[in-house]
């Protein structure tokens, strides 16, 4: 079984990378070598994030609207460049932080491994 911070990684991160990708491409004009240069990844990548190749499970993320407004706030700051390439990055992390106090983590985490149904890790005070 994979940790909560793996499934992260390996499924909403690209995710929402994809989400900021099209949104800089569609909505903001930039080519996908630009949009690659803003989120610190590669034109190629930025190719399969538009034919959702990459990045496509992101249902979840699509169907929460805070979420949807940090996208687009992520993607309106880079665009205009208030935020560089390193503060891209730390926004990714506040998206995850959201998801996982707001229990939208769990949720991905307990639908790939069922037997974590009772699980709250998440939620346990320290």
């Amino acid at each position: 079984m994979k940790p909560v911070c793996e499934v992260m990684v390996s499924e909403v991160l690209p995710g929402v990378r994809a989400m900021v990708a099209k949104k800089l491409v569609e909505d903001h004009g930039f080519s996908q070598k630009i949009a690659a240069e803003k989120l610190g990844t590669t034109q190629p990548a930025i190719s399969q994030y538009k034919r959702e190749l990459r990045g496509h499970r992101i249902q979840i993320l699509k169907s929460n609207q805070k979420i949807l407004g940090m996208i687009d706030s992520l993607a309106k700051r880079t665009a205009s460049g208030e935020i560089d390439r390193d503060h891209v990055s730390l926004e990714f992390c506040v998206i995850c932080k959201y998801m996982k106090s707001s229990g939208l983590a769990c949720k991905i985490h307990k639908r790939m491994h069922p037997s974590l149904e009772n699980c709250s890790i998440c939620f346990e005070k320290k």
